[in-house]
């Protein structure tokens, strides 16, 4: 083997200031081929206004899409955005059901960055707009246009489909309780092994708290991945490019992570929990790391100062067998997909719309808000969150937009006072360069979209039997190592071997 390095609907370091006062120039200045801004306001279209239903997944509490900052977007805009709001943990299910009946929204949001296996199937069914020949050379979307390498990547059998919603490649990370290594004066990890001892240590200190929170299957584990090289290119013999999660890698990750249940340091029923359960161990204090988004820092901080005023959450670098546990992002979030059943003259609207979001002024509206309503600034000339603020601005607020560039989004908080988000993009400064992509975020194989749901509860299964020692790990080995050599699998390489290189061949064509 071969490795190298609007309606409101619900269903049950120095870059920080850099980088905002430039996000805060551009909504006065604009921007080259972006939506010319008076006053925060778009001049209403000639067509009147565009109406778009659409779906996307809820973290917080539903939002009033009649509230300021929606009523904002209405105006810049000359949209109606009729979302379907559906929570974070049902979002997939719901998708799933969706799709199976074919009843859809105009818009969709993608369960993943790279299709999963049925919506691949409903891509190749007609369910969504082939956009390739009506985006043509983007001389009619500029700003769409500045984003070409990320349609190169997101693309589904060299055609383009989704629209890539733009988001920093430094996102996830690995939080942990700051404030007890501090009470215990141990120091802050920088190794797996450090980060092991750091947890039992602290558990032996404080009885019943809990160590690293997952769920499901080890779901969360992405920059533990990387530190055991599982987004390392991996070849079999035959030159096949062997999918991540069936790599001796994989086993090697999934071999420390047996360790950490043995040790107690693990929730002993992670594999039956939900995400939110998880969350809120670490969120609630009786955790002391967690996986998640390198924002969250400065949330995590606040939910835990509940139960314990000291409490201080700062995500840590550690160095694994193969790497620094850093994944890195491809730079977009789950595509947008347009629906078939939409008339292609509207299609050709909502594109304009999408393009007007692929602006310095909207990603700074959708994490910011307006300013005197959501925001003010202070003597540095950078946003403070206003109480109104606060309420109306999170994650679902720059959902619908495309929104452009920027290495800091992800990494700062808006809520956060400015000095700790410069404390959090000085620790991150060059994970950029330490950190690693997964390759199956850009690269698809139909085969392996078409066979692997028949192996997959199965595989899950065997994960978490290896884990919690229900079967040895050469026993999991053995059962990788017999889904590599089935011949639809080995075809399945061979088709990413193939997307791999049109890819990199394709790349800013």
């Amino acid at each position: 083997m071969q490795r190298k390095k609007l309606r409101r609907r619900f269903i049950a370091g120095s870059t920080s200031t850099a980088l905002i006062i430039s996000l805060l120039a551009a909504c006065t200045g604009g921007e080259g081929g972006s939506v010319k801004m008076d006053n925060g306001k778009q001049n209403p279209g000639e067509e009147g206004m565009l109406q778009i239903s659409t779906m996307f997944p809820l973290y917080t509490e539903v939002p009033d899409m009649n509230n300021a900052y929606w009523t904002e977007v209405k105006k810049r805009s000359n949209t109606n955005l009729d979302i379907l709001w559906v929570p974070n943990a049902n979002y997939a299910s719901k998708l799933e059901l969706m799709l199976a009946s074919g009843d859809i929204p105009e818009v969709v949001n993608g369960p993943a960055v790279n299709p999963t296996p049925t919506f691949y199937k409903a891509i190749q069914n007609g369910m969504f707009w082939d956009l390739t020949p009506l985006l043509g050379d983007f001389s009619e979307y500029p700003n769409l246009k500045k984003l070409k390498e990320k349609f190169d990547i997101s693309k589904v059998d060299g055609k383009i489909y989704g629209l890539p919603r733009l988001r920093s490649e430094t996102q996830a990370s690995i939080h942990m309780r700051k404030d007890l290594l501090d009470e215990l004066g141990i120091p802050s990890p920088t190794t797996l092994d450090e980060f092991k001892n750091a947890m039992k240590a602290i558990i032996k200190a404080k009885p019943g708290t809990i160590g690293l929170t997952m769920h499901g299957v080890l779901s969360g584990n992405a920059p533990f991945a990387a530190a055991f090289g599982v987004y390392d290119t991996s070849y079999d013999k035959d030159g096949g490019f062997i999918r991540d999660i069936l790599t001796p890698q994989f086993a090697d990750m999934v071999e420390w992570f047996r360790g950490l249940y043995a040790d107690g340091l693990l929730p002993r029923e992670f594999s039956t929990m939900k995400e939110t359960q998880a969350e809120d161990l670490f969120a609630s204090g009786r955790a002391i790391a967690y996986s998640r988004i390198i924002n969250r820092d400065w949330q995590y901080t606040e939910t835990n100062r509940k139960t314990n005023p000291k409490a201080f959450v700062r995500s840590v670098e550690l160095k694994g067998p193969k790497g620094y546990a850093i994944k890195l992002d491809p730079g977009f979030a789950a595509p947008l997909y347009i629906s078939s059943k939409v008339p292609v003259e509207k299609v050709k609207r909502m594109l304009k719309y999408f393009d007007s979001t692929a602006t310095k002024e909207y990603l700074f509206l959708g994490e910011y808000g307006v300013q005197g309503i959501h925001h003010t600034l202070n003597a540095d000339g950078l946003p403070i969150m206003t109480t109104q603020g606060f309420k109306e601005i999170n994650i679902g607020s720059y959902h619908p937009f495309v929104l452009t560039t920027d290495n800091g989004f992800k990494v700062r908080n808006p809520n956060a006072p400015p000095e700790f988000n410069k404390e959090t993009e000085k620790l991150v400064a060059d994970w950029d360069k330490k950190g690693v992509i997964n390759p199956f975020e850009r690269y698809n194989s139909p085969t392996f979209n078409d066979i692997w749901p028949k192996f997959q509860s199965e595989y899950d299964t065997k994960i978490v039997q290896a884990v919690i020692g229900d079967i040895t790990i050469n026993e999991f080995k053995t059962y990788q190592e017999q889904l590599r050599n089935k011949p639809e699998m080995k075809k399945a390489f061979q088709e990413y071997t193939k997307a791999e290189k049109e890819v990199k061949a394709n790349m800013g064509k």
